[in-house]
């Protein structure tokens, strides 16, 4: 998947992740144990699917010709968007060498979110000593004041 589509698993990566960080640790565990559900993931997916659908209609053609026409000749190099139908949506252009690329966005997604529960059960065990990392540089800066 194009790193640009990306974008969306990222947010909503970081969206999960910020409460779960500033909560107690049973919301944390809590956190951890959803985002290894496979029926939670399910929901996720699907849900992200239903965003990148609306995002892959987004008409882009257009916006992509008046980018074109405003860098100068001798900036182009090698990448002419003259050549991309003005009607193209962004889906258009994200498939156009991958046909298959709405159901291995849907994988990718897949993979990605039971990677972020991986991940978080990692981060979980790991919490007690981040804490305590910030409690002793907290206590360093306030001597330090």
């Amino acid at each position: 998947m194009r790193p640009i589509f990306m974008l969306p698993l990222a947010s909503l990566a970081l969206g999960l992740a910020a409460p779960a960080i500033a909560q107690d640790s049973r919301t944390d565990i809590e956190m951890v144990e959803k985002l290894n559900d496979t029926a939670f993931q399910d929901k996720m997916v699907s849900t992200m699917t239903g965003f990148m659908t609306a995002m892959m209609d987004l008409p882009i053609g257009e916006f992509v010709r008046v980018i074109d026409q405003s860098i100068p000749p001798e900036m182009q190099g090698d990448g002419n968007f003259s050549t991309i139908d003005p009607d193209a949506t962004l889906g258009d252009l994200a498939g156009q060498n991958d046909p298959d690329f709405h159901r291995n966005s849907e994988e990718k997604m897949r993979q990605g979110i039971a990677m972020m529960g991986a991940m978080a059960s990692e981060f979980g065990a790991l919490l007690p000593q981040l804490q305590a990392f910030g409690e002793k540089m907290k206590r360093r800066m306030e001597a330090t004041q």
